[in-house]
């Protein structure tokens, strides 16, 4: 095989092969002056069509397949100058409405000119025989909305921005995609997923636009914001915005007073000043969303519960007799309150016996005759209640009826759910924006039971719903503690509660025995390489389980040498071993949702198994079944071998393997271990540095979020909203 050179060449593309209209990736033929035959060009050339003059640079190189072939590194692409040029490109397809018969009579009666008459006179397109002024309309269009995605794809090429990223900002701007890169480039960073602020602001100095412009200071303010949005903040204090926005941006702070007054003159802020006194500022849809929850959770609190306290009592002591686990007085107690509330929460760790009270309830309920709705956030925590329970559970977005089309929640104020019992497992997972739809959802006569572990992690998304839920006195909370579900050899549920209490974890006092370990390995690069050895041979070897589908790798962050990039990498390379050196995902490969996507009906955090490649890209088994992700789409797509804690929430694992190292400092905290360890339900395995797991045991670490729902609960109770 040839050694790959780099080569700059000129052409006229003459076939295209393959495209793919989503990433822009192109097999084209072109001929080249000075070479015989066809020369194959492979690589991200969007916007390519038969006809164009393209100058490109790459690296030549000889394929074991597909022979000869240059990888584009660059392309540039130049409108088609002669007759010939010009008719390919008409007749590409890519311009709607002509064919090669059209676009021959197209180019016989404007010339090699035609391209320009179309843009800049489309009335002569009627001179052509057999089109009349609708379809010289739609012909002009065509040409001007592919020239607006070529210049906007040269420019940005310019600027370093990826192809995909270039499509992205297209799709969302349209044909007028290039006239807001150059004039409000910081737009892009709060319009355009994939597109950091960083990456905006770096455009925007190079088209001469000063630091401190105005347009600059008011995107920082936002993408600040937008940055405390994603680390779990709702609002943040008006001083903290300000400090953070012109440290950020290097400026004086001083010069940010005129661009936070524009943004709050144009409603894309909200400023509000706390009952502690304290001004804090919220981005318009966060504080939309906060003031939503707190009026609809309020309402809520107020409606009726499933029974009065004499008759709650009575049900209690008749459903003791129903169910195959009896409640304990606690329990009891706990299940009367929650039979007499509108609002109800239930918390409390593993062997608690939350699920026991869950069936109570459901049986007391269905007993009623009342109808009854199971819901959680994610497609596997559904699964789980559904089995449970007995009764279908749907995830949140099913149950309030997410449409993508309309890109809205079917369900809310004007088609309320109607159900007499609405119970919600894994509220901790639901953020300030999925709580206050699912709130506003509920009808006036329903009830709304939400379960819980409130000392696990908070969730991904913004807020703090569930335990501000707790902490605003609007809802009856059962907080159950008594711990029932363990045995003997079990530790899993003994260690999580002892971390939970700032104690070190037991161990099996016999070798060989018992259900959770710690596996001491100083060296970050020996202890990785011991958890492939685990996941791959020692664990499957010793207690039976397939590695692909019963045991979870779980680290708290993606980098570093146990971090989940090397861990995915590693056993990657173990356990699909076909994939190896591929740069994209392959069949075989476990992967893992890391962005909600409505219209295919995956979340965030959702698990899969890639099964094939198809014409459409890439067909994933999913919770829900086969789903086929076209290239656009794959980029939500994230190996899944290893995955952060924080990602693990509402899952659980016959077997996890932990990755604890001192790396990791910045993370290690009691409610992540706590989190850890609760995901598995058979086997819990330890690996890495005996003073990590002595950090987060003993670092307790309150949950630090910017979020106010608790206190508007209470306002609102006490009339002061």
């Amino acid at each position: 095989m040839k050694e790959p050179r780099q080569v700059q060449l000129k052409g006229r593309v003459k076939r295209i092969t393959f495209a793919n209209p989503d990433n822009g990736y192109t097999v084209a033929k072109v001929e080249i002056s000075g070479r015989l035959g066809l020369t194959t060009l492979v690589g991200r050339m969007p916007g390519l069509t038969e006809g164009q003059e393209v100058q490109i640079s790459g690296k030549e190189s000889d394929h074991p397949k597909f022979g000869p072939q240059i990888d584009v590194e660059e392309c540039r692409i130049k409108q088609p100058s002669d007759a010939e040029g010009v008719e390919r490109y008409l007749a590409s397809g890519l311009i709607k409405g002509v064919g090669p018969v059209l676009a021959g009579r197209i180019v016989e009666t404007l010339g090699t000119c035609a391209l320009e008459i179309i843009l800049e006179q489309p009335k002569r397109l009627s001179e052509v025989p057999g089109v009349g002024a609708k379809r010289a309309k739609i012909i002009s269009q065509a040409v001007a909305d592919h020239g607006a995605l070529r210049d906007l794809m040269v420019f940005l090429q310019s600027h370093g921005v990826a192809a995909t990223t270039a499509l992205r900002i297209y799709r969302r701007y349209g044909a007028g995609a290039l006239g807001v890169v150059q004039n409000k480039p910081h737009r892009l960073a709060s319009d355009v997923r994939g597109i950091g602020f960083a990456t905006a602001d770096a455009i925007a100095a190079r088209l001469g636009i000063a630091a401190d412009h105005p347009e600059r200071l008011q995107a920082g303010l936002l993408w600040i914001l937008n940055t405390a949005r994603d680390e779990g903040h709702v609002y943040l204090p008006y001083d903290e915005l300000l400090d953070r926005t012109a440290a950020e941006l290097r400026v004086e702070r001083a010069l940010l007073g005129p661009a936070f007054a524009r943004l709050h003159s144009e409603q894309e802020i909200v400023a509000e000043d706390l009952p502690s006194g304290q001004r804090v500022v919220y981005l318009t849809g966060q504080h939309a969303m906060e003031m939503l929850a707190a009026k609809e959770l309020a309402r809520i609190s107020r409606q009726e519960g499933l029974l009065t306290p004499e008759r709650a009592a009575k049900a209690v002591d008749w459903v003791a007799g129903q169910l195959a686990v009896k409640p304990s007085p606690g329990q009891s107690q706990a299940l009367t309150g929650l039979l007499e509330a509108g609002l109800g929460v239930l918390t409390g760790g593993p062997g608690t016996g939350k699920t026991t009270l869950v069936k109570a309830v459901i049986t007391i309920a269905r007993r009623m005759g009342q109808s009854i709705a199971l819901a959680a956030p994610t497609g596997r925590a559904a699964k789980r209640l559904a089995q449970a329970s007995g009764q279908e559970a749907l995830t949140l977005h099913r149950l309030l009826e997410f449409s993508p089309k309309e890109n809205r929640f079917l369900r809310g104020h004007d088609k309320p759910l109607e159900h007499g019992l609405i119970v919600v497992d894994e509220s901790s997972m639901i953020d300030i924006w999925l709580g206050a739809h699912l709130a506003a959802a509920v009808g006036p006569t329903s009830r709304l039971l939400l379960v819980g572990d409130a000392d696990q992690l908070p969730p991904v998304g913004p807020g703090l719903f569930f335990r501000q839920i707790m902490d605003s006195g609007a809802a009856k909370v059962a907080q159950l503690t008594e711990i029932f579900r363990q045995d003997e050899s079990g530790l899993i549920v003994a260690n999580a509660h002892r971390i939970l209490h700032g104690q070190m974890p037991r161990l099996p006092e016999r070798e060989g025995e018992g259900d959770f370990f710690f596996i001491e390995q100083k060296d970050p690069v020996r202890a990785a390489e011991l958890i492939r050895e685990l996941v791959t041979q020692r664990l499957p070897r010793r207690f039976g389980l397939d590695p692909e589908r019963d045991i979870q790798v779980l680290a708290p962050m993606h980098k570093g040498n146990l971090g989940c990039a090397n861990l995915n990498a590693l056993l990657r390379q173990a356990l699909n071993p076909r994939a190896a050196g591929k740069v994209g995902l392959a069949p075989g490969d476990r992967v893992m949702q890391v962005r909600n996507n409505y219209d295919l009906e995956v979340f965030n955090g959702d698990l899969g198994l890639a099964l094939r490649e198809d014409e459409e890209g890439l067909v994933v088994e999913m919770d829900r079944g086969p789903v086929s992700y076209a290239p656009a789409d794959l980029e939500d797509l994230t190996l899944a071998y290893a995955i952060t804690v924080h990602k693990s929430q509402g899952s659980e694992y016959p077997a996890v393997v932990i990755a604890l190292a001192t790396e990791h400092y910045i993370m290690l905290n009691r409610p992540l271990l706590y989190t850890a360890v609760t995901r598995g339900k058979q086997l819990v395995v330890i690996v890495g540095q005996r003073n990590a797991l002595k950090r987060a045991v003993e670092h307790a670490q309150p949950i630090r979020r910017y979020a106010a729902l608790d206190s508007k609960i209470k306002a609102l109770i006490n009339h002061r909203y």
